[in-house]
């Protein structure tokens, strides 16, 4: 036979082998193209596109119902974990990345410390190696953006589809077990954070960080505090390029010009982090704090032991009642999670403006704007929004309540003038007293008139109390601003709450100023501003008793008060 018969031959064999097989995720190519690409993921990829486009001469059978040669690649993130003890464990271990990823915190009495280990699947030296293969096969592979697909069902059947696409291709031989494990590396790398996804599924880890090369991750976990695990960037570039990937997901651009960045992932989780050696002499860094996905409710602050469910009550009253109110305190002292907490007692059909650097905030509110300040293009401000740009836009707008995620500088000016003209305002701010609140407000670059400050009302004060527990914050004092000396630009206030730290309680003054006030005001007579109280109060007791999974119960109940609160009572009595 000649050489052309033999090859018609072999061709015909091929196409009768598929046709047996019907192997729908196979590409099946027509007329053989020239390709440029010298790998086998190149050349794939140039194959796909030649198929999307219609190519004139080379054309590709387009695959609509993809044909899983393996199971779906399945985790589960559990919904309920392991409960504390008031006395901690020595050895605890859970769950993170269900069935693949765990979290195991021993105590090293070497070091007499606890290190906190992430157990994820072994591979052997050939699993490694095919999974390199069929990482640099997808680097080629995929067209489209990862960050842009929002459903991850979607996300993972596409990458499903190329790596089962590509295991056949490269002919290896792989075992369900095999494939599972290989697959569970794909997620975390490609749409996950790498290495440090598993922490980010920990409920109780708040914040974690990598304070250079070759030093292990620090978290901070709710019951055992601020411990090192078992993770550690040994290689510089790897971590470089770790730093890059997280201002992509960030939607931030760093390079060694810009070597700072500050921004928030999509969920809303803060991160922090610097890429060049010469600002950080260890090398690459970042800090993430996590984003709390369902947020605190005036029950859950309760039940923390922040507050106390008195001051909860008085501080619903406030709300509701059109009070400002500042709250501060030193860095990770919960000040944001508090006022998202005493943000749930606005009326349900109030018009809320809300004004952050990155989002934290989330609100049952439809009647809700929440507004993000972003950097400008090119490295300079073109297209730059401030703080300050969005809260002077925020007036025009009419909101019956503004909140502001933290006032630094110029923006303060523009929300006391709100305050001034009638605007209820909340906010958060860095000080640890009432004295240094109002030193911050008075000097640049803030620089606020006394006049202009008296239209705050109240001032709380957080404290991280680390001696009541490794993440317990309280509520150290409420303070009532009733007024500052224009000459002096001393403040005289009334400390409604006071935390006694030796008992682990709150005081009541008993003699609010401020309750006065909305008397007098609002023509409420102080006897029925104390039933009130009264009767809030019991409801948060009673709502505590209750247990409820989802955060809006809560909020349902409480609104339901508003509009009938007999209703509730009657609730509360059966």
């Amino acid at each position: 036979m000649t050489k052309s018969i033999l090859d018609q031959i072999k061709s015909m064999r091929g196409l009768l082998y598929r046709k047996l097989t019907k192997r729908d995720n196979t590409i099946r190519v027509y007329r053989k193209p020239v390709l440029r690409s010298t790998t086998r993921a190149g050349q794939l990829l140039e194959l796909k596109k030649l198929g999307e486009y219609g190519h004139k001469k080379y054309k590709l059978k387009k695959v609509e119902h993809i044909h899983f040669k393996y199971p779906r690649f399945r985790f589960r993130t559990p919904k309920r974990f392991v409960m504390f003890s008031k006395e901690i464990p020595k050895t605890m271990r859970y769950p993170l990345i269900e069935p693949y990823a765990y979290a195991r915190i021993m105590w090293d009495p070497v070091r007499e410390e606890y290190i906190y280990y992430v157990i994820e699947p072994e591979l052997s030296e050939k699993q490694k190696r095919i999974l390199k293969k069929i990482r640099e096969g997808l680097i080629q592979v995929i067209d489209v953006n990862l960050s842009e697909v929002r459903s991850q069902e979607k996300l993972m059947n596409y990458l499903e589809k190329n790596v089962q696409m590509l295991i056949d291709e490269y002919g290896f031989h792989l075992t369900t077990t095999e494939y599972f494990r290989i697959m569970y590396y794909i997620y975390r790398d490609f749409v996950g954070l790498n290495i440090i996804e598993p922490l980010l599924h920990d409920p109780y880890i708040e914040d974690l960080g990598c304070d250079g090369v070759g030093i292990p991750i620090y978290v901070v976990h709710r019951q055992y505090g601020s411990i090192k695990t078992n993770i550690v960037y040994n290689n510089e570039e790897e971590l470089r390029e770790f730093v890059i990937k997280l201002a992509e997901r960030c939607n931030r651009y760093i390079s060694y010009a810009e070597p700072l960045l500050d921004g928030s992932l999509p969920d809303g989780t803060r991160v922090q982090a610097s890429l060049a050696g010469d600002v950080t002499t260890r090398g690459p860094t970042f800090s993430i704090r996590k984003f709390r996905e369902t947020p605190f409710t005036p029950v859950d602050i309760i039940n923390l032991g922040t507050a106390s469910s008195e001051m909860m009550a008085y501080l619903w009253f406030a709300v509701e009642n059109g009070v400002n109110i500042l709250i501060c305190g030193g860095v990770s002292t919960g000040k944001t999670s508090f006022l998202n907490a005493i943000s749930l007692f606005m009326p349900e059909e109030a018009k809320i403006i809300s004004i952050e650097d990155t989002r934290e905030l989330a609100l049952p509110h439809e009647n809700w704007i929440p507004g993000v300040s972003r950097l400008g293009f090119g490295g300079d401000e073109t297209g730059e929004v401030t703080m300050f740009d969005l809260l002077k836009e925020s007036f025009r707008q009419n909101p019956d309540y503004l909140i502001v995620g933290e006032i630094r500088g110029k923006e303060a000016y523009v929300m006391f003038q709100g305050m001034a003209s009638g605007h209820p305002s909340l906010a958060t701010m860095h000080a640890g007293s009432v004295d240094a609140v109002i030193k911050r407000l008075e000097t640049e670059p803030i620089n606020l008139s006394p006049g202009l400050i008296e239209t705050l009302d109240l001032v709380i004060i957080l404290v991280h109390a680390r001696e009541k527990g490794k993440s317990a914050r309280r509520i150290k004092e409420i303070d009532e601003i009733r007024m500052v000396d224009q000459d002096t630009g001393k403040v005289k206030y009334t400390r409604a709450f006071a935390w006694v730290a030796a008992e682990d309680s709150y005081e009541y003054n008993g003699n609010s100023w401020l309750l006065h006030k909305i008397s007098t005001e609002k023509g409420i007579s102080m006897s029925r501003i104390q039933q009130e109280l009264s009767r809030r109060k019991q409801v948060l007791e009673w709502l505590r008793n209750k247990s409820f999974s989802d955060w809006r119960d809560v909020v349902r109940y409480i609104r339901l008060y508003r509009k009938k609160p007999e209703q509730v009572l009657k609730m509360m009595e059966k």
